[in-house]
């Protein structure tokens, strides 16, 4: 919980997060209010922020505006740019305080910290299942629903995880990449 401060003198009475600026609290209240007055004239995106709507737009035209100057790739964000330098120089600013864990991204380390609280936030509403991710929920749940959404195109082979599809295919091609000692 954020407190009020001399330079954050302005409170959320919902959340108590600080702000320097009365817009910006009257902006982060647009979150506790559910309105979303900045709305995309091409699909049904709406945000509380025209920042974000500036940003989605993006995502029409195929505009990329940020480019790595030492590589081709290119993004849509200035924060996504500065996150994929970190690629190229291995810098890790985001480091646990429980282990020499450290990662490029605060999300990754928040589920890296999972590994030491124990914390599962993710449960599934049909059993006793948790877990520390939404990919991990969203798999399991293949298993009440029955679905198998990864097909074999050369045969009647379906499975719920990518990589056992793969796994399957060798099959197929014939590849055999976990060679025998004994037997070659």
């Amino acid at each position: 919980m954020e407190m009020q401060t001399e330079d954050k003198p302005y409170s959320c009475v919902q959340c108590n997060l600080s702000f320097k600026m009365t817009k910006d609290l009257k902006t982060h209240m647009l979150q506790h209010d559910g309105k979303k007055s900045h709305s995309c004239n091409q699909c049904g995106y709406s945000s509380t922020k025209a920042g974000n709507l500036k940003e989605h737009v993006l995502v029409h035209s195929g505009e990329k505006p940020f480019s790595c100057k030492e590589c081709n790739y290119s993004c849509t964000t200035a924060s996504n740019l500065k996150q994929h330098i970190r690629t190229h120089s291995g810098e890790k600013p985001f480091g646990c305080t429980q282990c020499n864990y450290s990662s490029i991204e605060a999300g990754v380390l928040k589920k890296h910290m999972r590994t030491h609280s124990g914390e599962r936030p993710f449960s599934c509403t049909q059993c006793n299942f948790s877990c520390t991710q939404t990919t991990d929920l969203k798999k399991h749940m293949l298993t009440h629903t029955g679905e198998k959404p990864f097909r074999c195109k050369q045969c009647e082979y379906s499975c719920t995880q990518a990589n056992n599809l793969k796994k399957h295919m060798l099959i197929h091609s014939g590849d055999k990449p976990f060679g025998c000692a004994q037997c070659e």
